[in-house]
């Protein structure tokens, strides 16, 4: 039976593996075909027409599209996916989110991008400069990476919080009672887990910046660290190490699920008022 292809929209990796299919088929290759033609398995063109990594080599796309003979089209579909929306330097994560098993966060100063609404991701992703065509690209392209929740195996995810985020007014009161609406709906989610740091804790551990844990399903630990609006993607054993310390460290001062849920309702209903 033919594996059926994945939903474009679900990642710039989709997209491209999508568009490269088609390609391919409307040229009458086989994937093994075009493999020979540019020096790779029909296994490897199968595992990126199936989504599961977006090609960092530029000549890759450039041979695909020449053997496919889609006149430049094929690689100015894979420029636009490599700036979906997101800065280059957090390119590499939207890889390693896609395939997790397990995220596991803490966020000091914002709500995460997966838990975020349109609004609440406007005012976040807002630069001087940018256009409007820019920002709203850059909301979908964000918004567009919360559907790996709705596949079929979507990954758990642990979201640690300082309350202090529940408290900023980010885009005012009614962007803020939206989102923190938002949020309780996605910690019913059977798979998304959001609990709260009181201030009562006076926990300073993690309050230098925000970080994500990420467990692959083939084991490996991936962390993303975030640094003054730019952030860095690293698997180093000792980097890991110690991030992984330091999230069991907050998450021992954040309240259980439950009483996080009526903490966000509290705050969720000071907005409202």
């Amino acid at each position: 039976m033919p594996r059926r292809p994945n939903n474009p929209e679900s990642s710039p990796a989709a997209r491209f593996g999508f568009e490269l299919r088609r390609f391919r088929q409307e040229a009458r290759m086989t994937q093994a075909d075009l493999g020979r033609e540019v020096g790779y398995t029909g296994a490897a063109i199968g595992a990126l027409e199936r989504g599961l990594r977006l090609p960092k080599d530029k000549h890759l796309v450039e041979q695909c599209d020449a053997a496919l003979t889609a006149n430049g089209d094929l690689l100015q579909i894979w420029e636009e996916c490599r700036s979906d929306g997101n800065q280059r330097w957090f390119f590499p994560w939207l890889d390693v989110e896609q395939q997790a098993r397990t995220l596991r966060t803490w966020q000091p100063n914002l709500i995460p991008g997966l838990l975020q609404t349109a609004d609440y991701a406007r005012v976040v992703i807002e630069r001087p400069g940018m256009s409007a065509a820019e920002i709203e690209k850059a909301v979908k392209a964000r918004l567009d990476r919360q559907s790996i929740f709705a596949r079929d195996r979507p990954p758990m995810m642990w979201a640690v919080l300082d309350e202090v985020v529940l408290q900023r007014p980010v885009g005012g009161a009614d962007v803020m009672k939206d989102q923190l609406k938002q949020l309780l709906t996605m910690a019913e989610h059977p798979c998304i887990t959001v609990q709260i740091v009181p201030l009562s804790a006076a926990c300073t551990a993690g309050l230098l910046g925000g970080f994500v844990l990420a467990q692959m399903r083939d084991g490996r630990e991936v962390v993303y660290l975030d640094s003054a609006g730019k952030g860095q993607v690293t698997a180093q054993t000792k980097e890991v190490r110690d991030i992984q310390l330091l999230y069991e460290a907050i998450k021992a001062n954040a309240l259980p699920q439950n009483e996080s849920l009526l903490k966000i309702k509290e705050w969720m209903n000071r907005w409202t008022s």
